[in-house]
Formats: structure tokens, C-alpha cells, sequence
């Protein structure tokens, strides 16, 4: 068999056990309803702002001014970059609030799902039957591959959940252009939730207690979250030095702002670089499995 077809079959399998998996379809609805709720607060803040400044000023003076030079010259100097600027305008504030949600949440939510896939079926002793059948590479590789479908769904269901309630309850949205953001959204979000499905498998491969697996996992997230922080901090403090910004791009947060960006390259290479990191905690993890007996 193919390490390709391997793969594959893997990650439908897992894919499916994980769709009949309770804990799974539990968090993968925690998630969806913390898009919803946090959906309908933002619609209800950016209605009541409308609303008073159309009060003010009226509605077509609204929109001159969010279109005037003026109002973009000084959203750049905000953001520190014009260009990010132009397209934070330029993407509808629905789509923009959705893919804070999936970079502010998403990686709980994969850690907690992801952190025992592996260390499960080391414990229960299923791995076995399956490496019988098929190489460990393919079979690492395809649980994370199946991870990461389930992850694309729970995206995928927090994008049109958060577009109905979107299309329900903002006064101004555009409807079509609203959905088709959130899916490009959902798909830039999904290689940032990559890299912590990376660092939640790491864990699993480690060890074969689920509750010391979801620990691990917990604590390399955390110790991820902290250090981009601190290179953020070394960047800023220091912008003569390329030290804090090379190592920001070693961990997620380094990557996300990335996301935002108009331009293809500088947002394709954000994306690849969250697959990179994601790829990389999961090889640190398959190198101790591939060593130790399943």
C-alpha cells in the first residue's frame, strides 16, 4: 500500500471515529457557540456605533468618510502599515471579526480535541492492530491529516453560523460578500489552527496517559503563547535588530498578523510559515514515537 493511499484512509477513518466521538462533537459545538455568541455581542456594538454616528453626521457622510484619504492616511498610521490599512477596509468587519475569533479560540479548542488522538489508541492498545496493517509513518500522518479535516468542519460551521447571525442581526451587511470573506477567512484561520494541532499531537506522541498528553499539550501551547509575546516585545523595543522579529516567526503569533495582508506573497508565506511550525512540533513528536515501541 501506497504511504499516500495510507495516508488517506488514516485520516477518513479518524475523521470518521471523530465525528462519532462525543468529546469531539462536544468541543467542535463549544467553539460554534462561542462564534455565535461572540458574533451576536459584536453585531449589537457595531449597530449601536453606527446608529450614533449616522445620528450625528448621517449615513452618507459616513461613508465618506471611511472612503476619504484623510480616515485611511491615519488607520495606517494606527495599524503601522498602509497597505494593511487599505485592505482592513476593504474586507467586511464581519469577516475580520471571524478570523479574530478562530486565532483567539481555535487553539483551546485543538488542543483539548487533538491532545489524545494518538496517545489513546497507544493506551488502549488499538495502535497495534493498525501497525500491523500499515507503516507508523503513514498511520502518524494520517490522524493528523483526519485532525485536521475535523478541524476544517468546526471552522467551517463557526463561519456560517456567525454569517446567519451576521446577515440577522447587522443593519449594513453585504450579504454575498459577507460569506464569501468568511470562507476565505475560514481558510487563513485553518493554518493557524494547523500549527496548534502540530503542538497538541506533539503532546500525544509522547506519552500515553491522555490526561498527562492534555497537559503537555496545555503547556506547550501556553509556553508558545508567552514567547511570542516576548519576541513581539523584543521587536518593538529593538527595531534596529532582526533577533526579536526572526524569532516571532518561530511561533504562531509571529504569523498572524500575516493573515490580514493584501498582498499574496506576504500572506502566502504567513500561511506557510503556520504550516511549517505546525509540521515541525508534530515531527518533534513522531521522532519519540517512531523510537519507542506502540
Amino acid at each position: 500500500m501506497s504511504r499516500l493511499r495510507t495516508v488517506g484512509l488514516v485520516a477518513g477513518f479518524e475523521l470518521y471515529e471523530s465525528l462519532r466521538s462525543r468529546k469531539a462533537l462536544a468541543l467542535i459545538l463549544i467553539y460554534v457557540l462561542i462564534a455565535a455568541g461572540a458574533t451576536a455581542l459584536f453585531a449589537g456594538i457595531v449597530n449601536e456605533l453606527t446608529a450614533a454616528v449616522m445620528k450625528d453626521v448621517g449615513p452618507e457622510a459616513v461613508d465618506r468618510v471611511l472612503e476619504s484619504p484623510a480616515f485611511q492616511e491615519r488607520l495606517g498610521q494606527f495599524v503601522g502599515d498602509d497597505a494593511l490599512a487599505a485592505e482592513l477596509l476593504r474586507v467586511p468587519l464581519l469577516a475580520l471579526f471571524y478570523l479574530w475569533v478562530i486565532t483567539a479560540f481555535m487553539p483551546l479548542i485543538m488542543v483539548l480535541t487533538a491532545s489524545d488522538a494518538i496517545s489513546n489508541k497507544l493506551a488502549s492498545g488499538s495502535a497495534r492492530f493498525a501497525l500491523f496493517r500499515v507503516d507508523r509513518a503513514g498511520w502518524a500522518l494520517g490522524i493528523l491529516a483526519g485532525q485536521a479535516a475535523l478541524m476544517a468542519v468546526g471552522i467551517l460551521a463557526g463561519a456560517l453560523v456567525c454569517w446567519g447571525i451576521g446577515v440577522a442581526r447587522l443593519d449594513r451587511v453585504d450579504v454575498v460578500a459577507s460569506l464569501l470573506w468568511l470562507l476565505r477567512m475560514s481558510l487563513r484561520g485553518s493554518f493557524y489552527g494547523f500549527a496548534y494541532l502540530g503542538i497538541a499531537l506533539c503532546a500525544s506522541q509522547l506519552v500515553r496517559s491522555n490526561a498527562v498528553a492534555r497537559g503537555l499539550a496545555l503547556m506547550f501551547a501556553f509556553a508558545s503563547f508567552v514567547a511570542g509575546q516576548i519576541f513581539n516585545a523584543m521587536a518593538v523595543r529593538d527595531a534596529s535588530s532582526t533577533v526579536g522579529e526572526t524569532l516571532h516567526k518561530l511561533v504562531p503569533s509571529g504569523h498572524a498578523t500575516a493573515l490580514f495582508r493584501p498582498e499574496l506573497t506576504d500572506r502566502s508565506l504567513g500561511m506557510l510559515g503556520l504550516f511549517l511550525i505546525g509540521l515541525a512540533w508534530f515531527g518533534l513528536g513522531f521522532w519519540q514515537l517512531w523510537r519507542r515501541d506502540a
